[in-house]
């Protein structure tokens, strides 16, 4: 089998703040406000709050336990508890529109886009690994900002079903690319999601440290405090045998 490199997406490739509060904290509060000036009065806009703690709730129960709901059906469970019911085709239609508005506020992290191009043109194998309830915003956003010819694969815990707390995601993306796990390389920031859950599916790991973050449990085969001049050292280690 082959090796290949993956790569986390928010905040190691792109940053997209909007983006990341809705995934984490805000998408039922944002869907209500849209669903309320959209497609006519869902709820009063004050329990905007208690359907984000319900939310909240719901992502620490899958980052716990690692199987994923989708955006849309998050949203529904959280509206379900509140005894609200909405048509699965208008909150598709809300999720959609929440998504492409975030996008507006993406771009790239310093040195991720010559980075990926200088491994891509190398001819390495590229992936990218990310926790995201909908799949699609990566992918636009890696279009806008001209990386996604350079994947040969997106996988998000949308896509397969599982958070980066488990290690199926790495190997599902591995199996995509026809890489073995022993020679491959993640690249990400977060010392919990990144370095120990990608070490964890049997890879080497390069930590993209900033500030003075809690360590991981893993060592990492590479840190570095920033991708601009990366693609050398990622080649390198990508090339050395595993001790």
């Amino acid at each position: 089998m082959s090796h290949a490199i993956t790569f986390d997406f928010h905040d190691t490739l792109v940053h997209c703040d909007e983006w990341f509060q809705l995934e984490v904290r805000h998408f039922p509060s944002a869907f209500l406000t849209w669903h309320n000036q959209h497609a006519g009065f869902l709820a009063a806009p004050q329990i905007g709050a208690e359907l984000d703690r319900a939310y909240r709730r719901l992502r620490l129960a899958i980052i716990q336990h690692g199987h994923e709901l989708i955006a849309e059906r998050s949203i529904a469970v959280v509206l379900d508890q509140a005894g609200l019911t909405v048509d699965d085709e208008l909150i598709s239609s809300g999720v959609e529109h929440l998504m492409r508005s975030a996008l507006d506020d993406a771009h790239a992290v310093p040195g991720a886009q010559t980075t990926i191009m200088e491994l891509s043109n190398r001819g390495l194998a590229l992936g990218v690994v990310s926790s995201a309830v909908h799949h699609p915003f990566l992918e636009w956003s890696l279009q806008k900002l001209g990386m996604l010819d350079a994947f040969q694969v997106v996988t998000t815990s949308a896509s397969c079903g599982y958070y980066k707390s488990r290690p199926e995601i790495y190997w599902h993306t591995l199996k995509v690319l026809g890489a073995d796990a022993t020679g491959s390389i993640h690249v990400g920031d977060s010392a919990r999601f990144d370095v120990d859950g990608a070490g964890q599916a049997g890879m080497r790991t390069v930590w993209l440290k900033r500030g003075t973050p809690a360590p991981p449990e893993r060592v990492p085969d590479l840190t570095v405090a920033t991708l601009e001049g990366a693609a050398q050292e990622i080649i390198e280690l990508s090339s050395r045998q595993r001790a």
